[in-house]
């Protein structure tokens, strides 16, 4: 049983001091971090980097499904990082008419907690933590895997992650052309319109996905599709390019991914079992095979494999997004915030007793 062996554990256990409290971020109080985007990016890095050399431990996200009752979903989000030593869970509903009650479509919040001895420690908003990290991840690969000096940035989707995508890109590859298409004209408009304000260059709205995709150099879909639809082609897509498509839903046509050079994941294990997601489809009727996958983001971060090897060479880059992603930018979340005394102290234990 456990506890039994206490004599054969060869660090001494420290006693956990009452009362044990933990840090409560709003959502007001995250945004007021103000963490820069690059410190942003290299945390993410170093969770890729991690999970490349298996230092971590990640079950696959569970997902709880509501539709079509309420066209919304949670996933379930759980890991361990052994640089930090931290352990985490993050829960996140996905709404697709979340728009229409005045809320962003993914609402999350994030716990995380010492591995040693399961205590919680911070308790906060992870919406736009969420927001930070896929914006980080889609940067990170783009890092190892874009064309050399790419000029033209294709971008589907104005939802949160956008908002991160763009300006994280754009600080590596200063752009020459931004172009963003989305279902709805008003928030294409409205964001092309912001994000040129906060970039000082413009930024293009255009009408159809076509427009956007067709001779950019990185492409990223950001779809929030409903029911499968040809968002992208393989004749679109030019030697060279980058495509990164993330959505929920496939919006490519079914033979686009086996013409690519390379297929690159974030985590395989997790694709093959996660039921939601853009190229699901292709592995649940046995089209996309393990034989299909040039290797893991985290490999490529890690040294481990090689990213891209030719400049004519068309990648796919599917991240469906991790615990580990999570838990690194909540972990730097709670760290700045205890450096800049933001946040809420609350008691998790006024006294604790062993049982």
């Amino acid at each position: 049983m456990p506890g039994e062996n206490i004599e054969d554990i060869d660090e001494p256990i420290e006693k956990v001091e009452a009362p044990i409290k933990l840090l409560f971020l709003s959502k007001e109080e995250v945004d007021s971090l103000d963490i820069p985007n690059d410190r942003i990016v290299e945390e993410i890095e170093k969770g890729l980097e991690a999970h490349g050399n298996d230092d971590v431990v990640m079950p696959p996200k569970d997902h709880l499904e509501l539709e079509p009752k309420y066209e919304g979903h949670y996933n379930l989000l759980k890991g361990y990082v052994g640089t930090i030593d931290v352990a985490g869970v993050k829960v996140i509903g996905d709404y697709y008419y979340n728009y229409l009650r005045g809320l962003p479509s993914e609402l999350a919040m994030l716990t995380l907690y010492r591995s040693d001895s399961g205590v919680p420690f911070a308790i906060m908003d992870a919406t736009q933590i969420t927001w930070m990290r896929t914006g980080a991840v889609t940067a990170a690969g783009a890092k190892h895997l874009a064309p050399e000096d790419p000029k033209i940035l294709g971008h589907i989707g104005s939802r949160g992650t956008a908002w991160y995508n763009v300006p994280m890109l754009d600080s590596m590859f200063d752009f020459d052309e931004i172009r963003v298409n989305s279902k709805r004209a008003e928030s294409r408009e409205r964001f092309a319109e912001e994000m040129g304000e906060q970039l000082g260059k413009e930024v293009t709205p255009v009408d159809t996905s076509r427009e956007a995709v067709e001779d950019a150099d990185i492409i990223i879909d950001a779809s929030r599709l409903t029911e499968p639809k040809v968002l992208e082609r393989e004749e679109w897509i030019k030697p060279g390019a980058l495509f990164i498509p993330y959505g929920a839903v496939l919006s490519m046509e079914r033979d686009l991914p086996f013409q690519m050079d390379k297929i690159i994941v974030d985590d395989w294990a997790q694709a093959k079992s996660s039921t939601i997601g853009q190229l699901y489809p292709l592995i649940e009727d046995g089209s996309l095979r393990d034989e299909h996958i040039y290797g893991e983001i985290g490999e490529v971060v890690a040294g481990l494999k090689e990213g891209r090897t030719d400049p004519d060479e068309r990648i796919l880059f599917w991240h469906k997004g991790f615990a580990v992603s999570d838990i690194m930018l909540g972990n730097l979340a709670h760290d700045v915030a205890r450096e800049k005394g933001i946040g809420q102290e609350v008691t998790f234990y006024e006294n604790p007793e062993p049982r």
